[in-house]
């Protein structure tokens, strides 16, 4: 993701640096840190931006409670957006979705496939569980059953969602498929430019869409 970052940025007017390989840091000049890492590495990230009030974007899946806490800590004091995918293709997906079940009045069974490459650490998916967690809260949801995750590690897929609803009429099936790492950086440093002049909070994918205040 690093790398994606730094070429989109060679694109644009924008411009990025490793946060681990630059040791001495111009704090005057960092508009806002990105951070996809690890849960080990978002600890440093959050600490880091936190103490030189710097804003914070990061797309690190796998986090814990803890670092759930710290960041209800760190968010009094900088802006900090949380997102799992930053992907304007999921956003469209969920949208898509949620308008099928609004249309829909036959209650349906539900299952998420996700397949990324053999890298990826945790399974499933952060982008896997978050549309988990929003199609059992969407109001008065026609899925009738617990949703059932399915993931896959497989050769060098960047990343693809598939959400499939079965009931007495058929299936129907919604899949986003990310044809490379881009899509991810694009959103992010969009994002990125969006968040550095907010108040400090906590914010999500969604709100930047939005432009929430």
């Amino acid at each position: 993701m690093g790398q994606s970052i730094r070429a989109h940025c060679k694109k644009s007017e924008l411009r990025a640096a490793d946060f681990k390989k630059v040791k001495a840091k111009d704090i005057n000049n960092i508009s806002a840190v990105i951070d996809f890492s690890s849960p080990e590495s978002f600890i440093a990230c959050v600490n880091f931006c936190t103490e030189n009030s710097i804003p914070l974007i990061s797309g690190t899946t796998g986090l814990s409670g803890e670092h759930l806490e710290i960041v209800g800590t760190a968010k009094k004091f900088i802006p900090i957006l949380l997102a799992s995918n930053m992907s304007l293709g999921i956003a469209n997906l969920k949208s898509s979705i949620d308008q099928y079940l609004s249309s829909i009045s036959t209650p349906s069974k539900c299952k998420i496939i996700e397949i990324h490459h053999r890298h990826k650490k945790d399974s499933p998916s952060g982008t896997a569980i978050e549309i988990q967690s929003y199609l059992a809260n969407l109001p008065g949801s026609k899925i009738d059953s617990q949703i059932d995750v399915q993931s896959l590690r497989i050769g060098d897929i960047f990343g693809i969602h598939r959400i499939i609803f079965e009931n007495a009429e058929g299936v129907t099936t919604f899949q986003h498929i990310a044809n490379s790492r881009i899509v991810f950086a694009r959103g992010a440093l969009q994002a990125a430019k969006w968040i550095h002049s907010k108040n400090p909070g906590e914010y999500s994918f969604a709100d930047f869409l939005n432009k929430k205040l």
